[in-house]
């Protein structure tokens, strides 16, 4: 049994620790893992090849096996920000919109955005944002049920 080889795996484990800590992508964590598993292989078998074979599949198996499970439990990536948070939320019109020809005013959380919709909306009416196109909000009359 390799002293170094025990080490080495512990080396390979903190590196892939810090390496996740610094991306935050959960990809490099699954490898700490693998390490750990080789290196507890390594204080029972001498073999390198059977300790990189360990290593290989207990990384490649997380990695492909629970990842995508983590990912979406942890919702990673997902979070929407600034103006990508006023997706779906709902205003009112402070300005007429004219379909396709004539841009208005919302207002949707205490501020004022230029949109435009596809069917004409009178000043007072409910709407819900549908999407962003430029520093445009594409809106849409709010339902019943939204409002």
């Amino acid at each position: 049994m390799d002293v170094f080889q025990q080490y080495g795996w512990l080396l390979v484990m903190v590196v892939a620790i810090g390496v996740e800590a610094a991306s935050l992508g959960l990809t490099s964590v699954w490898f700490a893992f693998g390490a750990l598993a080789a290196w507890l292989v390594s204080l029972a078998v001498g073999s390198f090849s059977i300790q990189v074979t360990v290593f290989l599949l207990v990384s490649l198996g997380l990695l492909i096996g629970i990842r995508p499970f983590a990912v979406k439990g942890l919702k990673i990536g997902r979070h929407r920000t600034n103006a990508d948070a006023l997706i779906g939320q709902q205003g009112f019109v402070l300005k007429s919109i004219e379909p396709l020809s004539r841009t208005g005013q919302i207002k949707v959380n205490s501020q004022i955005w230029t949109a435009v919709s596809d069917v004409a909306l009178a000043v007072g009416e409910k709407v819900s944002v549908l999407e962003i196109q430029g520093v445009k909000l594409v809106v849409k009359r709010a339902e019943k049920e939204e409002i």
